[in-house]
């Protein structure tokens, strides 16, 4: 498998997905799994949302965290 290094500022697709979490809508609680293969990028959260687990996947070299996204309160 080869292994692409990126610069600063390059940003793969699960940043990408990353930036789809935090700006979604959540209505209700949503409970998923992210993988963050550059753990040194900041993750954008909501202020409700909640990491539960994480755990370095080594067959594929990423992180693996658990999340809850919470609905905010004010959007009840």
């Amino acid at each position: 498998m080869e292994r692409h290094e990126r610069g600063p500022g390059e940003y793969g697709a699960e940043t990408e997905k990353l930036a789809d979490i935090a700006e979604m809508k959540i209505t209700e609680p949503t409970l998923t799994w992210l993988e963050v293969s550059h753990p040194q990028q900041p993750i954008p959260l909501g202020q409700n949302d909640r990491v539960i687990d994480s755990r370095f996947n080594e067959q594929q070299d990423v992180w693996e965290v658990l999340l809850i996204a919470l609905p905010d309160e004010n959007e009840e």
